[in-house]
């Protein structure tokens, strides 16, 4: 097999340890990423949620008050 500089095997090994280092670091980033989205999407939801039952409670009230 030919040690080509465009593949994996044509790498020093240093050069694979700094590769799978900064690729380690690239996916820590994107974890910590999507658990912030995770996050805030779940805060949303939530907030939806009330802004739903608040809503309806007030269209409740509202159709009372004509009722009378």
């Amino acid at each position: 097999m030919t040690k080509n500089k465009n593949t994996i095997a044509g790498l020093s090994f240093d050069q694979k340890v700094k590769m799978l280092e900064r690729i380690c670091e690239e996916l820590l980033d994107l974890k910590v990423e999507y658990a912030e989205i995770a996050g805030k999407n779940a805060t949303i939801k939530a907030n939806l949620e009330v802004l739903k039952q608040v809503k309806s409670a007030l269209q409740s009230a509202i159709k009372a008050e004509q009722n009378y």
